[in-house]
C-alpha cells in the first residue's frame, strides 16, 4: 500500500487528525503500514540498556502447494459472523503425515480429505486457535495431489475482517466489513498458508443481503439473485497471488465503471458520492497507460478496482482491486492544494511490484513498498512536471534518512513483520531505486526493471534476484551498491570544502564522510557556472577522506553539489558566500532548497533580506515552502514581514507554509495579527485555515480559546478545519479548553477529531500547570479510549498517555493489555513505547518549559533590536567629512 498499509494508513490518518502534517505530504511519505504516529522519546537513562536482539526471521516452510484455495461464504454484516468453507487443492513437496495451516481464532467444524482419484474422508484434526493440523490417514509421499475441505464459522475477529455498523452513538456509520490481509492476518478468516512466499489461485462465491455488493480479486463471473432476498457474488482470481492480497469488501455502494484498453477500470465509493469520482479518480487510466509504458510491461490483471471502504485507513494493494480511505476522495476545495494521485499511483504501482511479484519474506519488503514509493515520484515527473518530481524526492529523502539511520533495507532480525513497513521499506527504498536509475541512465534502468517483471512474473523474488537481473542486463557489478544501500544501515554524511585556485584554474573539493563506519562508494557530481556555462565535473568517491580537483576555465560563480539529485546523503558545505545566494537564484529545485536552508541559519539582515526577495520571486512552490522554514528559522522583523507578505500569495501551498512558519514567532503582536486577519477573512483553501488555526495559539494568544473555538462548527475535506483547530485548543495554555476537548473525545464525533482532541488535552495537561484533580481528569478522558475498535482513536489515546509521562501511571495496565493482546502489532509497539514513557519520562514541569519560552523570546528580542541597529546604521546621514550626523 501507500499504506504502510493498514497500519500506515492509520499512522497517516493520525498524524494529519492531529495536525501534524497536511494530507498530501502525509500520505505521499506514510502511506501504509509506514509507520507507527510518533510519540515523545523518553529520557535516555544514565546506563543505557544493551538493545535487544531481535530474532532471525526466514521465509517460512511449504510441505505442500496450494494450487487454488476456493471459498463459500455467506457473510452476516449485523451479526459479524462468515460461515465458510474451504476448498483448498494442494500437491505434496515432500513426504508428509500431516498438513499445518495457519488459522487464527474461528471455529473448525469439520475437515474431510480428498485424494486424487478417491472419494472424500472425514479427516482427524486440531486447532490450537493459531494453526490448523490435518492428520493424514498414512503418511503421503512427494508429488501427490488432493483437496481439503474445511467447514468454520468466523464470529467478530479481532483482525483480517473488519465489520463496521451502526450504533447508537454513531448511528450512520453504514454496514461493511472489508479485509486487511498484510502483512499476515487474512489468517483470521481464511485457512492458508499466510506467508508471502506462497501463491495460488483464488475463488471466492460470497452470499450478501440483497441491495449490498461483494467485491474481491479477480473477474466476476457471476451475480445471482436468490429467493431468500440475497444475492450471490461468484470472483475468480485465476493468477497465482499470495495469500495477503486476497480481498473481500461488502457494502452499498455506488459504482462507476470505465474501460482501459478492454480492462474494466472501476469505483466503488459510497452511496452518494458518486459526484466525487471523476474529480479524485479521472486520471487513473493515464496512470495504467504511464505505468505500463514506463514498466515495459502491460497492466496484468482482468481489472481494476478502487474501493472506497468505511473507516479504511489508507491504501491496499489486494490484486486487481485496491481498498482505499474515504479520503481519496475529494471534494472541489480541497483540489486547490491536495490531490489523491500520490496515494492512487502508489497503490496501482504495487499491481505490479507487490503483486505481479511478491517480495519473498518481509526482510525484502522494500521490493514492494520502494518500488511503489518511487512510482510516486515517477507520476509526479510524469504529470506535473520534473520540480514536482524533484520536490517529491527531497521530501522522501528526510525520514529516508532519519529513519535508515540504525538498521538496513534488507534486515532479517525484526521482532515482528509489521516492524518491516517503515521509512526503510518506503522512502528510502524509493531513494534506493532513484540512486539505481541515475547511475544506470533511464534506458538501462527501465530495460532492467522490464527484464526483472518479466523474468520473476507471478513468482515471489529477494533483493539478490533484482540485483542479479540488472547485473545481467548491464554487464556491470552492482555488489557494492546494494552492499552500501541494503545491507548496511545509514547514508554518507558528508563535508565538502570547495575552493577555486586561481593559479592553477581549479577547484580544490575536499570531501570527508563523517559516518561511522567504513566509506560509502558513490560517484559525486559537481555543477560549476563559470561566465555563465555549466561544467559537470563527476568524481568516484570512495574514501573516508578524498580530494578532487576540477579544471575550470576561470573563477566559478556557483558551485551547486549534487545537482541531478543522484545521492541520499546529508551534506554540510563550505564555500563561499556569493556562491550560496547564486545558488538560492539558480540552481536547480535540490539546489535551492539546500541554499535556503544555509541562509536560514545566519542571522545577518542581507541573508533575511535575500531570503525575503527569494520567497516573492522564487517560481515553485516546494522551494518557497522550503525558504519560508528558512525564514522562520532565521527570525527578525525582516523574516516576519516576508512571511506576512506571503500570506497572500497566489498559490495556497506557499499561504500554508507562511501561515505555519508564523507560528514561529511567539508574543509577535504583529505575526498574531496578521493570522487573526486570516482567520476573520477566511481562505480558499482548507489548508491555509488550518495552519493559522494551528500557529495561532502557539503565538501565546490570549484569546485563543474565543478565536478557535467557533471553528469546530465548521466542516471540512477529512476534517481538517475541526482537527486543526482542536490541535489549537492543546496549544493554548488555557485549561478552560478542557470541556471543549473532553467533548470532542467522545464515540459519536469524527474519529480523526477524537484522535485530534486526545493529543490536544496531553498538551494541555502539559503546559498549564494542572492541579492534580485536573491531570486525573485528564487521564480519565484518554484512557477511556483505549477500548475502541478504531485504531485511530486507539493511536490517538496511546500516544497521548505517553506524552502525558508518570501522571497517567494509572492506565499502565490497560497499556500493558494493549501491548500483549491486541492484533495490531504498530499498536502493540506503540503501547509499549506509551508504558516505557510513563515508567521512566516525567514530562518538564511547566515552570522550566515557561522559562525556556521567555528566554527563546528574549533571544529573538535581541536579534530583533539588533535588526533594527543593523538598519539604522545603513541608514543614518553622513556628513562629508565622514563623520555621522
Amino acid at each position: 500500500m501507500m499504506r504502510r498499509k493498514w497500519l500506515a494508513l492509520v499512522a497517516a490518518a493520525w498524524l494529519i487528525g492531529s495536525g501534524f502534517v497536511s494530507n498530501d505530504v502525509a500520505w505521499g511519505q506514510l502511506r501504509r503500514r509506514q509507520q507507527t504516529p510518533p510519540t515523545p522519546q523518553a529520557a535516555t537513562p544514565a546506563t543505557p540498556a544493551a538493545p535487544a536482539i531481535e530474532p532471525l526471521q526466514i521465509a517460512g516452510d511449504r510441505p505442500i502447494d496450494i494450487q487454488h484455495i476456493f471459498l463459500n461464504l455467506r457473510v452476516d454484516l449485523p451479526k459479524k459472523t462468515v460461515d465458510s468453507q474451504a476448498t483448498i487443492r494442494f500437491r505434496t513437496l515432500r513426504r508428509i503425515s500431516s498438513i499445518s495451516l495457519d488459522a487464527m481464532e474461528f471455529e473448525v467444524t469439520k475437515v474431510t480429505l480428498t485424494a486424487e482419484g478417491a472419494d472424500a474422508t472425514p479427516a482427524s484434526f486440531n486447532h490450537d486457535g493459531k494453526k490448523l493440523v490435518i492428520d493424514l490417514p498414512v503418511a503421503w509421499p512427494a508429488d501427490k495431489a488432493g483437496t481439503l475441505t474445511i467447514a468454520y464459522k468466523v464470529r467478530e475477529p479481532r483482525a483480517g475482517l473488519h465489520f463496521f455498523g451502526p450504533t447508537s452513538a454513531e448511528p450512520e456509520v453504514p454496514l461493511t466489513v472489508w479485509s486487511q490481509g498484510e502483512s499476515e492476518t487474512n489468517r483470521y478468516w481464511i485457512p492458508c498458508f499466510d506467508h508471502p512466499n506462497h501463491r495460488q489461485t483464488t475463488e471466492m462465491v460470497v452470499t450478501v443481503a440483497d441491495g449490498f455488493d461483494a467485491v474481491s480479486n479477480g473477474k466476476l463471473i457471476d451475480k445471482k439473485q436468490n429467493n431468500d432476498k440475497t444475492v450471490t457474488f461468484h470472483w475468480l482470481q485465476d493468477k497465482p497471488h499470495v495469500a495477503y492480497l486476497i480481498t473481500l469488501v461488502v457494502a452499498k455502494f455506488d459504482i462507476v465503471q470505465e474501460d482501459w484498453n478492454g480492462i474494466p477500470v472501476l469505483y466503488y465509493v459510497p452511496k452518494g458520492r458518486q459526484s466525487d469520482v471523476a474529480r479524485s479518480f479521472g486520471r487513473t487510466r493515464d496512470m495504467l497507460t504511464f505505468f505500463s509504458d514506463r514498466f515495459g510491461i502491460k497492466y496484468p490483471w482482468d481489472k481494476y478496482a478502487q474501493v472506497v471502504a468505511e473507516q479504511y485507513g489508507g491504501g491496499m494493494e489486494n490484486t486487481s482491486a485496491t481498498t482505499l480511505t474515504d479520503r481519496a476522495l475529494h471534494d472541489e476545495r480541497s483540489m486547490l492544494d491536495s490531490t489523491p494521485d500520490g496515494l492512487i499511483s502508489h497503490e496501482l504501482a504495487h499491481q505490479w511490484w507487490g503483486d505481479l511479484i511478491t517480495c519473498r519474506d518481509w526482510a525484502h519488503i522494500w521490493l514492494n513498498e520502494g518500488f511503489a514509493s518511487y512510482a510516486e515520484v515517477l507520476w509526479a515527473e510524469h504529470h506535473d512536471g520534473p520540480e514536482e518530481g524533484a520536490y517529491n524526492l527531497i521530501q522522501k529523502s528526510r525520514p529516508a534518512i532519519s529513519g535508515g539511520k540504525d538498521r538496513p533495507v534488507v534486515d532479517r532480525r525484526y521482532p515482528n513483520s509489521g516492524a518491516m513497513f517503515d521509512s526503510r521499506a518506503y522512502p528510502k527504498g524509493a531513494w534506493v531505486l532513484h540512486m539505481l536509475r541515475r547511475r544506470l541512465g533511464d534506458d538501462v534502468f527501465f530495460k532492467g526493471l522490464q527484464q526483472y517483471g518479466n523474468d520473476f512474473r507471478l513468482q515471489c523474488a529477494d533483493t539478490n534476484d533484482f540485483r542479479r537481473t540488472l547485473e545481467r542486463v548491464t554487464g556491470r557489478s552492482l555488489e557494492r551498491f546494494f552492499y552500501d544501500w541494503t545491507e548496511r544501515p545509514g547514508n554518507p554524511v558528508l563535508n565538502i570544502a570547495t575552493d577555486y585556485q586561481p593559479d592553477s584554474k581549479q577547484a580544490r573539493i575536499n570531501v570527508k564522510q563523517t559516518q561511522a563506519g567504513e566509506a560509502f562508494h558513490f560517484p559525486l557530481k559537481i555543477l560549476f557556472m563559470v561566465a555563465g556555462q555549466p561544467i559537470l565535473s563527476e568524481q568516484e568517491i570512495t574514501e573516508k577522506e578524498q580530494v578532487v580537483f576540477a579544471p575550470l576555465p576561470g573563477r566559478p560563480t556557483m558551485v551547486c553539489i549534487d545537482p541531478d539529485q543522484t545521492l541520499l546523503a546529508e551534506i554540510e558545505e563550505t564555500k563561499g558566500h556569493g556562491l550560496w545566494l547564486e545558488q538560492l537564484a539558480k540552481a536547480d529545485v535540490a539546489g535551492r532548497v539546500r541554499a535556503a536552508q544555509y541562509l536560514g541559519k545566519s542571522k545577518l539582515p542581507a541573508d533575511r533580506e535575500a531570503l525575503a526577495k527569494a520567497l516573492e520571486s522564487e517560481k515553485f512552490w516546494g522551494v518557497q515552502a522550503e525558504i519560508a522554514a528558512a525564514l522562520s528559522e532565521s527570525g527578525g522583523d525582516i523574516c516576519r514581514d516576508a512571511l506576512i507578505a506571503g500570506l497572500k500569495h497566489a498559490h495556497p501551498k506557499v499561504r500554508h507554509a507562511c501561515a505555519e512558519e508564523l507560528a514561529k514567532f511567539p508574543r509577535d503582536e504583529i505575526a498574531k495579527n496578521a493570522l487573526k486577519a486570516v482567520l476573520d477573512k477566511g481562505d480558499p483553501s482548507y489548508y491555509v485555515e488550518a495552519a493559522a488555526l494551528r500557529s495561532y495559539p502557539q503565538l501565546q494568544a490570549a484569546d485563543a480559546v474565543k478565536v478557535l473555538s467557533p471553528w469546530l462548527e465548521k466542516t471540512s475535506y477529512a476534517e481538517t478545519i475541526r482537527t486543526a483547530a482542536l490541535s489549537g485548543l492543546g496549544d493554548s495554555q488555557d485549561f478552560s479548553a478542557f470541556d471543549t476537548l473532553a467533548e470532542w473525545t467522545k464515540r459519536g464525533k469524527p474519529r480523526a477529531c477524537r484522535s485530534s482532541a486526545l493529543q490536544a488535552l496531553a498538551r494541555l495537561a502539559r503546559t498549564t500547570n494542572p492541579s492534580e484533580e485536573q491531570q486525573k481528569r485528564v487521564v480519565q478522558v484518554v484512557s477511556a479510549c483505549l477500548d475502541e475498535q478504531s485504531p485511530v482513536v486507539q493511536f490517538g489515546a496511546v500516544g497521548a498517555l505517553g506524552q502525558l509521562g508518570k501522571a497517567a501511571s494509572s492506565a499502565v495496565p490497560a497499556l500493558n493489555a494493549l501491548a500483549s493482546h491486541h492484533p495490531m502489532d504498530g499498536l502493540r509497539d506503540s503501547a509499549k513505547q506509551a508504558v516505557k514513557q510513563i515508567e521512566s519520562n516525567t514530562p518538564p514541569p511547566v515552570e522550566v518549559t515557561r522559562l525556556r519560552e521567555e528566554l527563546e523570546r528574549l533571544k529573538k528580542s535581541q536579534d530583533d533590536l539588533q535588526e533594527r541597529l543593523n538598519r539604522f546604521e545603513k541608514t543614518k546621514p553622513v556628513s562629508k567629512e565622514g563623520q555621522t550626523k
